[in-house]
């Protein structure tokens, strides 16, 4: 098999040639901290060094507008200051710079109170997406480009409530706003789910990448499996079938702790969970998901502490867990989250090498 149809039949559940195995070693946060010469590699390069079967990135080809609304971004000195000027008030958001994981992070929330809650919903009631003759020019160039090294994926954003959790009001003022004003949190959300799906439309019929991943992070640390069910299952249910209408496969982006959820997201009709992440970072292993979510592959399956150790026992830990779920079928083997800087590339090397013998006869 090519490494792109290994990864694109263990996404299908069908059998394999031996495991498909892919970790993120492509960012800043990972390479800064290992010998430039891998920073100098493209990523396909890098893939290539590597021998993995690839998951590339590949960006959306959608511009977008808003005549109601001026956005702008200021950037200097680790801090980056997010205004958008609405006809009511203007919102700001601010994320800082953090080292250690070289990514931005929100350090102040856009939506305070309930003023700014409702000049937000003039940033998605009147924002609109069309594709750009150059973009989708350049998205067939990367399909290209990677060829049968893998898969080539775009995102599509995230849904209304992990969005509001995570970047727009924070998790605990997201609740109090929740019970405080559920009239206008509930026609927020249905603006910014709107927004989503003509952002979707735009997306999947000018793209030609198959694969496009909601980028959800969800975690039962962050949502009950009743808020799952209320907000965020119904309105992936909505991306997912507009996406495999238009012949496309949706993955889900969801990194943190899924047991309580499987039973719910197997029902959707999305092929896999990508960042699908074993304990003790994550709470779901290899076998929950054969028992919970057979149906929905899994691109993941260990987690940042596991690459900590000897190449040894990671490789121990991998077959044992494959064994436990008595299959290989659905299962992409990754680093889950991205790979700890503090493992280096000759241990993942050490891992492929082993990974490469993994075969259906070997789990028997």
């Amino acid at each position: 098999m090519t490494r792109k149809e290994r990864f694109e039949r263990a996404l299908r559940c069908e059998e394999v040639d031996r495991l498909p195995f892919w970790v993120k070693v492509f960012g800043p946060d990972y390479l800064y901290r290992q010998d430039s010469k891998y920073g100098r590699m493209s990523d396909l390069e890098l893939a290539d060094f590597l021998d993995l079967d690839h998951m590339a990135g590949g960006g959306a080809p959608v511009v977008g507008r808003n005549l109601r609304v001026e956005h702008r971004v200021e950037q200097e000195n680790g801090r980056r200051v997010m205004t958008w000027k609405t006809p009511g008030r203007t919102l700001v958001g601010v994320d800082g710079f953090d080292e250690g994981s070289q990514s931005w992070h929100p350090i102040e929330f856009p939506i305070k109170c309930l003023d700014d809650l409702r000049a937000a919903k003039d940033t998605y009631a009147h924002a609109e997406w069309e594709a750009q003759d150059e973009l989708v020019a350049h998205n067939h160039e990367r399909l290209r480009q990677v060829g049968e090294r893998g898969i080539v994926m775009t995102g599509m954003g995230i849904s209304p409530l992990m969005n509001l959790l995570q970047h727009l009001i924070g998790p605990e003022q997201t609740y109090y706003f929740l019970a405080d004003y559920p009239d206008e949190m509930d026609e927020l959300i249905a603006l910014m789910h709107e927004e989503r799906l003509r952002f979707l439309r735009a997306l999947v019929t000018s793209t030609p990448f198959t694969y496009i991943c909601s980028v959800e992070n969800t975690s039962t640390t962050l949502l009950s499996p009743e808020v799952f069910e209320r907000y965020c299952r119904r309105h992936l249910q909505d991306y997912a079938e507009l996406i495999v209408e238009h012949g496309k496969v949706h993955v889900l982006h969801q990194c943190g702790k899924l047991k309580a959820l499987l039973p719910s997201i197997d029902a959707l009709p999305s092929a896999a969970i990508e960042a699908f992440t074993s304990p003790p970072v994550g709470d779901t292993t290899l076998a929950d998901r054969a028992r919970l979510s057979p149906r929905t592959a899994i691109i993941g399956g260990t987690d940042v502490t596991l690459w900590l150790r000897p190449a040894t026992e990671i490789c121990a830990r991998i077959e044992a867990s494959l064994c436990e779920a008595g299959s290989m079928q659905g299962v992409v083997l990754t680093s889950a989250g991205v790979m700890t800087p503090l493992c280096p590339i000759e241990r993942i090397m050490e891992v492929r090498e082993f990974c490469r013998k993994l075969t259906p006869e070997r789990l028997g």
